[in-house]
């Protein structure tokens, strides 16, 4: 879908295990699991920054 939001480094849409940088100026804010090398989602409690924040 041309229209559908694209996120993560690898540009593609939603799908999968995502998890949300808290960089509160993150470019991308949204991540596939897979593309950030986390086995997974880190505990409630931990802020998770993606590498360019």
């Amino acid at each position: 879908d041309p229209d559908e939001p694209k996120y993560c480094y690898c540009g593609r849409g939603s799908y999968g295990t995502m998890i949300g940088c808290e960089g509160s100026n993150c470019k991308y804010e949204w991540f596939h699991l897979e593309c950030t090398g986390l086995k997974e989602v880190p505990d409630d409690d931990v802020k998770w920054y993606c590498e360019d924040c």
